[in-house]
């Protein structure tokens, strides 16, 4: 983030603080509960807004190296992700071109060679094949032609991207290149996020739809009553501001001290002390800025009632020496705080799920200083009204 955003952005937080926050553009909305549960609108979701669109699936520094992989399960697909011996991350669907076997099963690990475990073909690092056995017994196959097959991958922000859909002949167009997207990714870059670790991870599925996940992190008018036990003292109440860039959205959560920041020179504002910054990064990911660290949650749409969540904390790089005891005690007391309070908000979604086919409600209602739920929802809406045809 750039200082003449940043100080606008705090000037804006000043002047909210010192009066009743403004109501904003947006108009109270009703959003249809029937969103939420309808089994062909999530299979388009599924396949419009994930499926074809890269999602933060990994930090660089879980794939730092030559010779390192990940899998994940993304949206259905198999992927595997690899660090070639130039240095350059890839992705490929995570299956045999012999009989469609899963070639790697481990989470993650270090290795020359990728082999399938049910025939032992090989394959390097950048997909290619590089031996089957018993080779004679297949006379049509073209080794120098066969590979995996590569998905679209790329590395920006400190993150790697991944299309669970493969691509379509040579298209090699910056997947990541409009601009908003790139304005996106300098501030995250800005804040020193490519110079962290990843500290600890959690993965659990909660049975909620993933858009009632979403919703809980764009608005801050539950803080004081859902956080009151963790980070509801802390925070203004409908005292965020936010900002759309293009999918994407910035909101700035604002302490409850942040009116001193007025008496204090201005050279020496800070916005990761003053406040919280939240990205929520379409489609399927938040990157919450905190004073000394990030946490990263990313979604997985499984069923109409059902998300993967993982949460993962990322704390600036210790290098060689490696953490000491009091900085490992310090970054997992931090990352425990956070599972307790985003598991406020996700048990609270659970709850909400469960009330769906009740018929309480035709209607969610979005109120006038809950822009940002608006202006997501619309975006889903258009993107999905887009691909219809």
């Amino acid at each position: 983030m750039d200082r003449e955003t940043e100080l606008r952005l705090l000037d804006e937080c000043v002047a909210n603080a010192r009066g009743r926050p403004p109501a904003g553009d947006d108009a109270e909305r009703l959003v249809p509960v029937a969103e939420y549960t309808d089994a062909a609108r999530f299979g388009r979701e599924r396949d419009v807004l994930f499926r074809a669109s890269l999602n933060l699936v990994a930090h660089q520094s879980e794939l730092a190296s030559a010779g390192a992989f990940l899998t994940r399960e993304l949206v259905g697909t198999p992927v595997l992700l690899t660090r070639g011996e130039d240095a350059r991350a890839r992705a490929f669907l995570n299956v045999c071109r012999h009989r469609g076997a899963t070639v790697e099963l481990r989470e993650r690990g270090q290795c020359s060679r990728l082999v399938c475990p049910y025939h032992a073909w090989t394959y390097r690092l950048d997909g290619t094949l590089a031996s089957a056995r018993h080779r004679h017994g297949f006379p049509s196959l073209d080794v120098e032609r066969t590979r995996l097959v590569e998905l679209p991958c790329a590395e920006a922000a400190g993150f790697l991207w991944v299309c669970p859909t493969p691509r379509a002949g040579d298209d090699e167009a910056d997947p990541l290149g409009d601009a908003s997207t790139r304005a996106l990714l300098d501030e995250l870059t800005a804040f020193g996020i490519t110079s962290c670790v990843v500290f600890a991870v959690e993965r659990r599925v909660w049975r909620a739809n993933w858009k009632l996940i979403v919703d809980g992190g764009l608005e801050s008018y539950h803080f004081r009553v859902a956080h009151r036990e963790t980070v509801g003292g802390y925070f203004k109440d409908t005292g965020s501001t936010f900002e759309r860039l293009g999918d994407h959205f910035r909101l700035v959560l604002p302490r409850v001290d942040i009116e001193a920041l007025a008496s204090a020179p201005r050279e020496r504002w800070s916005i990761r002390e003053a406040s919280h910054v939240l990205y929520s990064v379409f489609p399927n990911a938040s990157v919450l800025v905190q004073e000394r660290h990030f946490d990263v949650i990313t979604v997985t749409p499984l069923t109409p009632d059902q998300t993967l969540i993982e949460v993962s904390t990322l704390v600036p790089d210790p290098g060689a020496q490696g953490f000491s005891e009091r900085a490992r005690g310090f970054w997992a007391a931090n990352h425990e705080f956070t599972k307790k309070t985003l598991h406020e908000d996700w048990t609270l979604a659970e709850q909400i799920q469960r009330g769906l086919d009740a018929g309480a409600n035709a209607h969610f209602r979005f109120a006038t200083f809950e822009g940002a739920l608006s202006q997501w929802h619309d975006r889903v809406d258009a993107r999905l009204a887009a691909a219809t045809p």
